[in-house]
Formats: structure tokens, sequence, C-alpha cells
């Protein structure tokens, strides 16, 4: 886990070595319309996820708490961020970014600051990475449930932040107003739980 290309990211350093247990992912991030019915289903206290964003667009402007009540809803929870780097980076054998190893073909797979327009977009339209996986990169950053909030040193145990103790959340990805670069597998990106914004939605794992 970690900046095993460059080795030059140094919130993503050192590298460290995780085993994960078998998981779930979304196969997209959250929908507009999944999160209104979840809101018309629960009268989760929250404002319309965007008058102009139509049903299949990632929903954004969420909250680390509503994007946990939302996954606890449909009886998930949101990815640690171990998960979700295997995720994104299709397995063991890790890419660069979610799909590709390049750059140059990185439009396929992913929306950015100079591919997209400047709003999130309709999920599953861009190629999946190896594991049937869209928008692991780019369209909207993606909130991380248990976090490292550094990553262990050379003979240290790897240790979670308790998310009960901390108002920083981890989010991952990139998104369409963010430069290519920040959607590499490894990437990742300190935040505080309140914080929303119109370039940050999540998707759920189990």
């Amino acid at each position: 886990m970690g900046d095993t290309f460059e080795g030059t990211n140094a919130d993503a350093l050192p590298v460290h070595t995780v085993r994960i247990a078998p998981f779930r992912l979304a196969a997209t991030e959250t929908t507009v319309g999944q999160f209104r019915a979840f809101v018309r289903a629960t009268s989760y206290p929250f404002d319309d996820p965007g008058t102009a964003a139509g049903d299949e667009d990632a929903v954004s402007n969420v909250d680390w708490d509503a994007a946990q009540a939302f996954c606890a809803w449909v009886s998930g929870r949101l990815p640690t961020e171990q998960e979700w780097e295997f995720a994104a980076a299709g397995g063991p054998r890790k890419q660069r970014y979610p799909g590709t190893d390049s750059v140059d073909s990185l439009a396929a797979y992913a929306r950015y600051r100079g591919n997209s327009v400047a709003r999130p977009g309709p999920v599953a339209r861009k190629l999946p990475n190896r594991f049937g996986l869209f928008d692991m990169g780019g369209n909207v950053a993606e909130w991380i449930g248990a976090f490292y909030q550094f990553y262990p040193e050379e003979g240290e145990e790897p240790r979670y932040d308790d998310p009960r103790s901390t108002g920083i959340r981890i989010v991952r990805g990139g998104s369409y107003s963010m430069e290519p670069d920040i959607t590499r597998s490894y990437w990742r990106a300190g935040t505080l739980r309140e914080v929303t914004s119109p370039a940050i939605g999540f998707r759920c794992a189990r």
C-alpha cells in the first residue's frame, strides 16, 4: 500500500504491506437518485443535492456522516482506506491510475480537470477498471471510513485512527475539478468530516 510507483508522495509513504479480508464495493459512486430515495425514506435532514443534477449523476455536497448514514441504510459502510486502494489499483498487481498505468489513456477511465465539465457527471460513462468498478478515479472524490492518519513506519504495527477520536477524514480518487495526478490509485487527502463540496461524494462497501 502506498506510493509504489514514484516513491515521492509523502502522504502515501512509507509503502507498507496490509492484509484485506474479502469485501464488496459498489460498482459506481452513489447517485443523486439513490441519495434522494434515502432522504425521502428516512427523512434524513439534508438539502436537495442539486436541482440541476440528474438522477444518474454522482451525488456530492454530502458530508462524512451523511455518507455513513446512507451506507448503513443499504446495510453497508464506507470502505476502509486499504480496501479502497486495493480496489482502485485493480488488486495486488497495482495500476498507477484506476484502469490504466498511462496518463495518456486516463481520459477513457476518469473525469478530471481538462476533460470534463465543472460539475459531477453521470456514473459509469467511462471504462471500468480491472474489477469492473467505474469512476474510481475522477468524477467525485470519495469519502473513506476507517483510515490511517499517518502510514506506519517500517517495523511498526499498522494502526487505524478511531473515527470517533478525530475530526479528520480521508478522501480518495480525485474529482472533475482536480488535475490528472490526483486520480492516482495511491493519492490521498485529508479534510474535516463536516466538509461538504460539489467535488466530494462516496460509494459503499460491505
